[in-house]
């Protein structure tokens, strides 16, 4: 393949954005990449804590994620991943229980026995049985498992685990999206997490030094205020000032997309009505762990929370100076109160949480809690969307998308997104190559 000489501007430097940049350059493109902040990496972001490096966010890999291993194993990264079998827990009331085994469900108090059978039938079912799963893209999952589990699991068990997630909307969410969620959670008989030595800014630095490396550029604090056509291109405006390139990859959050999208792209950026649940996110750094569990969810109304993530139960402890980390979650759109409140009072909130997971957990043994939020972190996602899922190219113009909106049904994780950039990458490095060739789209087009 000859080399692209044409300009590619990608919008964005979490992992999508970091992903497509390297992707491109390793194809001969021209690659200037605009993050908006003062950081890259994204909801992969990290605090510093008496010199240790700490994800804001907590991260799931599992062994089954193909596209975000074998970027590891590029970047000389493959070496530095471990694995361990965790657990989960299950805070119903005031116990909190291992929800992991069929001897845990046998004992689960918060079911009759009818229900704790009917559970592990479901659960078999779900799993290992549903064939032509794109059909639940028009059922309600609300629907769907009341026939599967009847109405006692469903609300004991589903409804408010659907609640923490979607809100007031999970009513209208599609039965595909959960099966697919379960199928890469639960399609071993043990669950197995991994970690990456360093974390996650190390992975963020490796694809920065490899992307400037190969001549490509990054810019941070460099928000891009405007995305135009023009007559032989299409352009960026960033500090007021635009700047022509042959091809745009947008990796932000589409409503912001929408803001920034100028003229006919404004009509052609697709699915602005979709609705975003950001997260908040309470970060105990402790002196003694709190839960045997890596991820507990919780069905206690005072709880606070809607789980709970011990992540050094997979991550050692010699990556956080010995603490133990907990993170207390919830996820919620960015305009409700429950994203607005202080950090006090989430604070308040998370002390009285750990006592719930640990009846008599010392207050000192807690030495700082953070608070970080993030205001888009999923899509709701509307019945019937597998059919109006964006395409990576808008329309017919120079436009490209590698965002969590094209990520249905797919879990959004970094192996979904790293995948999802590899494609659109390869696309539009194809395509340029092809144009340019033909003499149609020039290398630069001044504004």
């Amino acid at each position: 393949m000859q080399p692209v000489s044409t300009q590619v501007v990608v919008l964005g430097g979490g992992i999508s954005g970091l992903t497509a940049a390297y992707r491109l350059l390793q194809q001969g493109c021209r690659v200037r990449l605009l993050e908006a902040s003062g950081d890259l990496g994204g909801l992969g972001g990290t605090f510093e804590h008496d010199g240790r490096v700490m994800e804001r966010f907590y991260h799931v890999m599992l062994d089954s994620d193909e596209h975000l291993l074998g970027l590891l194993r590029e970047l000389d990264l493959e070496e530095r991943v471990g694995w361990r079998e965790t657990r989960m827990g299950f805070l119903y009331g005031r116990e909190l229980s291992p929800f992991n085994t069929p001897v845990d469900l046998l004992r689960f108090g918060a079911l009759s026995v009818a229900g704790r059978l009917r559970t592990a039938l479901g659960a078999a079912y779900t799993a290992k049985l549903v064939r032509n799963a794109e059909k639940l893209d028009d059922r309600p999952v609300s629907e769907w498992l009341r026939g599967i589990y009847g109405p006692e699991v469903y609300a004991r068990l589903w409804l408010p685990l659907l609640r923490a997630k979607f809100g007031d909307l999970h009513e209208t969410v599609p039965a595909y999206w959960f099966w697919a969620r379960l199928k890469r959670e639960k399609s071993k008989t043990k669950e197995v997490k991994g970690y990456v030595e360093g974390g996650y800014r190390l992975i963020t630095d490796r694809l920065r030094a490899a992307i400037e490396r190969m001549g490509g550029e990054i810019r941070t604090r460099a928000a891009a205020e405007a995305v135009q056509e023009t007559p032989l291109g299409i352009r960026v405006k960033v500090a007021g000032q635009w700047e022509s390139c042959g091809a745009v990859i947008s990796t932000v959050a589409m409503p912001i997309l929408k803001k920034i999208a100028r003229g006919r792209l404004a009509d052609l950026t697709p699915r602005t009505d979709l609705v975003y649940q950001g997260v908040v996110n309470v970060v105990a750094l402790c002196r003694q762990s709190v839960m045997p569990y890596y991820w507990a969810a919780a069905v206690k109304e005072d709880f606070g929370f809607q789980g709970a993530v011990e992540t050094t139960n997979v991550v050692p402890m010699v990556q956080t100076g010995d603490r133990r980390l907990l993170y207390l979650l919830n996820y919620c759109q960015q305009d409700s109160a429950l994203y607005s409140l202080d950090d006090a009072e989430l604070k308040r909130r998370a002390h009285r949480a750990i006592q719930d997971l640990h009846p008599g957990y010392p207050s000192n043994a807690v030495e700082t809690m953070k608070v970080f939020r993030a205001p888009y972190v999923e899509p709701v996602w509307p019945l019937g969307y597998l059919k109006q899922r964006p395409e990576s190219r808008v329309g017919d113009s120079r436009l490209y998308l590698s965002t969590t909106a094209q990520s249905y049904p797919r879990v959004n994780s970094w192996n979904t997104m790293v995948g999802i950039a590899n494609e659109v990458a390869a696309r539009v490095a194809g395509e340029l190559t092809e144009n340019t060739s033909g003499g149609i789209w020039p290398e630069r087009q001044s504004a």
